[in-house]
Protein backbone atom coordinates (compact mmCIF):
# COMPACT_ATOMS: atom_id res chain seq x y z
CA UNK A 1 0.00 0.00 0.00
CA UNK A 2 1.54 3.28 -0.77
CA UNK A 3 2.19 5.81 2.08
CA UNK A 4 -0.19 7.82 1.30
CA UNK A 5 -3.15 5.68 1.56
CA UNK A 6 -2.15 4.13 4.96
CA UNK A 7 -4.23 5.01 7.55
CA UNK A 8 -3.71 7.43 10.15
CA UNK A 9 -5.74 5.48 13.21
CA UNK A 10 -8.08 8.02 15.16
CA UNK A 11 -5.64 10.88 15.22
CA UNK A 12 -6.79 13.99 13.93
CA UNK A 13 -5.48 16.57 12.45
CA UNK A 14 -6.05 20.20 11.89
CA UNK A 15 -5.69 21.88 8.65
CA UNK A 16 -6.10 25.02 7.36
CA UNK A 17 -8.76 26.04 5.14
CA UNK A 18 -8.73 23.91 1.83
CA UNK A 19 -6.21 22.21 3.00
CA UNK A 20 -8.51 19.33 3.88
CA UNK A 21 -10.71 19.58 0.66
CA UNK A 22 -7.85 18.85 -1.00
CA UNK A 23 -6.37 16.40 0.70
CA UNK A 24 -9.09 14.37 0.84
CA UNK A 25 -9.73 14.77 -3.19
CA UNK A 26 -6.05 13.60 -3.57
CA UNK A 27 -6.45 10.77 -1.52
CA UNK A 28 -9.73 9.66 -2.92
CA UNK A 29 -8.28 9.79 -6.17
CA UNK A 30 -5.23 8.03 -5.08
CA UNK A 31 -6.41 5.32 -3.10
CA UNK A 32 -9.35 3.61 -5.23
CA UNK A 33 -6.88 0.96 -6.56
CA UNK A 34 -6.53 -0.32 -3.22
CA UNK A 35 -10.13 -1.27 -2.95
CA UNK A 36 -10.47 -2.98 0.40
CA UNK A 37 -11.51 -7.26 -0.40
CA UNK A 38 -12.98 -7.60 3.54
CA UNK A 39 -16.65 -6.70 4.05
CA UNK A 40 -17.32 -3.08 4.54
CA UNK A 41 -19.44 -1.83 7.12
CA UNK A 42 -22.01 0.18 6.45
CA UNK A 43 -22.42 3.80 6.63
CA UNK A 44 -23.39 5.72 9.22
CA UNK A 45 -26.65 8.00 8.91
CA UNK A 46 -28.36 6.31 6.50
CA UNK A 47 -31.30 4.96 5.77
CA UNK A 48 -31.85 6.10 9.65
CA UNK A 49 -30.92 9.91 9.77
CA UNK A 50 -27.93 11.75 12.04
CA UNK A 51 -29.16 14.15 14.63
CA UNK A 52 -25.88 14.10 16.41
CA UNK A 53 -22.82 15.15 15.36
CA UNK A 54 -20.73 13.87 18.40
CA UNK A 55 -22.57 10.31 17.63
CA UNK A 56 -22.05 10.24 13.63
CA UNK A 57 -17.97 11.19 14.05
CA UNK A 58 -17.91 8.29 16.86
CA UNK A 59 -19.73 6.02 14.80
CA UNK A 60 -17.45 6.68 11.35
CA UNK A 61 -14.09 6.72 13.92
CA UNK A 62 -15.17 3.43 14.24
CA UNK A 63 -14.83 2.26 11.06
CA UNK A 64 -11.66 0.66 10.94
CA UNK A 65 -8.99 1.96 9.70
CA UNK A 66 -9.85 5.43 9.52
CA UNK A 67 -8.21 8.68 9.45
CA UNK A 68 -9.50 12.28 10.11
CA UNK A 69 -8.54 15.78 8.56
CA UNK A 70 -10.34 19.10 10.24
CA UNK A 71 -11.04 21.93 8.78
CA UNK A 72 -12.25 24.94 10.65
CA UNK A 73 -14.22 27.54 9.00
CA UNK A 74 -14.10 30.81 10.36
CA UNK A 75 -17.47 32.43 8.15
CA UNK A 76 -20.25 33.04 10.34
CA UNK A 77 -21.37 30.97 11.44
CA UNK A 78 -18.16 29.19 11.96
CA UNK A 79 -18.12 25.71 11.63
CA UNK A 80 -16.03 22.18 11.79
CA UNK A 81 -15.57 19.53 9.03
CA UNK A 82 -14.28 16.24 10.01
CA UNK A 83 -13.30 14.41 6.90
CA UNK A 84 -12.86 10.60 7.17
CA UNK A 85 -10.93 8.62 4.80
CA UNK A 86 -8.97 4.89 4.64
CA UNK A 87 -6.87 3.40 2.52
CA UNK A 88 -9.76 2.37 -0.04
CA UNK A 89 -13.35 1.96 1.39
CA UNK A 90 -14.39 3.62 3.98
CA UNK A 91 -18.18 1.73 4.19
CA UNK A 92 -20.82 0.71 2.55
CA UNK A 93 -23.67 2.97 1.58
CA UNK A 94 -27.00 1.17 2.33
CA UNK A 95 -25.12 -1.53 2.36
CA UNK A 96 -24.49 -1.43 -1.76
CA UNK A 97 -22.27 1.30 -2.93
CA UNK A 98 -18.78 1.64 -1.27
CA UNK A 99 -17.51 4.90 -0.22
CA UNK A 100 -14.34 6.12 0.13
CA UNK A 101 -14.52 9.66 2.36
CA UNK A 102 -16.51 11.07 4.45
CA UNK A 103 -17.24 15.00 5.99
CA UNK A 104 -19.02 15.65 8.89
CA UNK A 105 -20.29 19.30 9.41
CA UNK A 106 -20.93 20.90 12.65
CA UNK A 107 -21.30 24.60 14.00
CA UNK A 108 -18.50 25.73 16.31
CA UNK A 109 -21.27 27.45 18.68
CA UNK A 110 -22.91 24.49 20.24
CA UNK A 111 -21.69 21.70 18.39
CA UNK A 112 -24.90 20.98 16.31
CA UNK A 113 -24.64 19.15 13.12
CA UNK A 114 -25.86 20.85 9.92
CA UNK A 115 -24.01 18.45 7.11
CA UNK A 116 -22.43 15.39 6.15
CA UNK A 117 -22.04 13.82 3.21
CA UNK A 118 -20.58 10.33 1.48
CA UNK A 119 -18.03 10.75 -1.69
CA UNK A 120 -18.25 7.42 -3.83
CA UNK A 121 -15.82 6.51 -7.66
CA UNK A 122 -17.67 7.44 -10.37
CA UNK A 123 -19.51 5.34 -12.53
CA UNK A 124 -22.97 4.96 -14.12
CA UNK A 125 -24.35 2.28 -12.60
CA UNK A 126 -23.42 2.60 -9.14
CA UNK A 127 -24.56 6.36 -9.29
CA UNK A 128 -27.81 4.68 -10.61
CA UNK A 129 -28.19 2.33 -7.61
CA UNK A 130 -27.30 5.80 -5.25
CA UNK A 131 -30.44 7.01 -6.76
CA UNK A 132 -32.45 3.82 -6.18
CA UNK A 133 -31.32 3.71 -2.55
CA UNK A 134 -32.12 7.16 -1.88
CA UNK A 135 -35.56 7.12 -3.70
CA UNK A 136 -36.35 4.22 -1.74
CA UNK A 137 -36.50 5.98 1.53
CA UNK A 138 -37.19 9.78 0.89
CA UNK A 139 -39.46 11.77 -0.41
CA UNK A 140 -38.42 13.49 -4.16
CA UNK A 141 -38.43 17.10 -4.79
CA UNK A 142 -39.24 18.33 -7.65
CA UNK A 143 -36.47 20.75 -9.55
CA UNK A 144 -38.81 23.50 -9.90
CA UNK A 145 -38.95 23.47 -5.78
CA UNK A 146 -35.06 23.43 -5.21
CA UNK A 147 -33.82 26.16 -2.86
CA UNK A 148 -32.31 28.91 -4.23
CA UNK A 149 -28.60 27.27 -3.02
CA UNK A 150 -28.90 24.16 -5.44
CA UNK A 151 -30.77 26.62 -8.45
CA UNK A 152 -27.28 27.98 -9.00
CA UNK A 153 -25.08 26.65 -11.47
CA UNK A 154 -21.85 24.55 -9.96
CA UNK A 155 -19.04 24.12 -12.29
CA UNK A 156 -17.94 20.98 -12.51
CA UNK A 157 -20.87 19.55 -10.59
CA UNK A 158 -24.72 19.28 -11.00
CA UNK A 159 -27.75 17.97 -8.78
CA UNK A 160 -29.17 14.10 -9.94
CA UNK A 161 -31.55 14.57 -7.58
CA UNK A 162 -33.04 15.96 -4.41
CA UNK A 163 -34.80 14.77 -1.27
CA UNK A 164 -36.20 15.84 1.84
CA UNK A 165 -36.87 13.68 4.93
CA UNK A 166 -37.20 14.80 8.63
CA UNK A 167 -35.62 18.42 8.58
CA UNK A 168 -32.95 16.72 5.69
CA UNK A 169 -32.02 17.96 2.12
CA UNK A 170 -30.48 14.81 0.55
CA UNK A 171 -28.69 15.34 -2.86
CA UNK A 172 -27.36 13.38 -4.90
CA UNK A 173 -24.73 15.24 -7.44
CA UNK A 174 -22.52 13.42 -10.01
CA UNK A 175 -19.51 15.46 -12.20
CA UNK A 176 -21.05 17.66 -15.30
CA UNK A 177 -19.80 15.60 -18.16
CA UNK A 178 -16.88 15.95 -19.67
CA UNK A 179 -15.41 17.28 -16.56
CA UNK A 180 -12.10 16.39 -15.90
CA UNK A 181 -12.67 15.23 -12.56
CA UNK A 182 -15.09 13.06 -13.51
CA UNK A 183 -14.69 10.71 -10.88
CA UNK A 184 -16.83 10.59 -8.01
CA UNK A 185 -20.14 10.98 -6.92
CA UNK A 186 -21.59 12.43 -3.80
CA UNK A 187 -24.82 12.27 -1.23
CA UNK A 188 -24.99 15.09 0.82
CA UNK A 189 -27.40 15.20 4.30
CA UNK A 190 -27.93 19.06 5.16
CA UNK A 191 -30.27 20.93 7.63
CA UNK A 192 -33.09 22.72 5.50
CA UNK A 193 -33.28 25.55 8.25
CA UNK A 194 -28.86 25.78 8.07
CA UNK A 195 -28.31 24.51 4.41
CA UNK A 196 -24.57 25.04 2.69
CA UNK A 197 -22.67 25.09 5.53
CA UNK A 198 -20.62 22.55 4.67
CA UNK A 199 -18.21 21.84 2.23
CA UNK A 200 -19.56 23.72 -0.09
CA UNK A 201 -19.64 26.58 1.55
CA UNK A 202 -17.20 29.32 0.25
CA UNK A 203 -15.14 31.64 2.47
CA UNK A 204 -13.07 34.85 1.26
CA UNK A 205 -9.47 34.39 1.43
CA UNK A 206 -7.83 35.28 4.28
CA UNK A 207 -11.16 34.76 6.86
CA UNK A 208 -10.67 31.04 7.70
CA UNK A 209 -8.74 29.99 10.78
Amino acid sequence: MSALCEPAGHNVRLMNAGDAVKRSVLLLSSCLAFSSAQAASECPGFPVLAMSGEALLAQVRALPPVGIDRERQACAPATIIDFAYSGGTLCRFGGEVDAATAAITRLVDGGELVEYLYLFPYAPDSHARLLALLAAHFSQVDKAAYPAFLQAARPGKETTALFAYGGYYISLGKPTEGDSAEWYSNVIFEKMDKPALGVRKVCQEGSDG
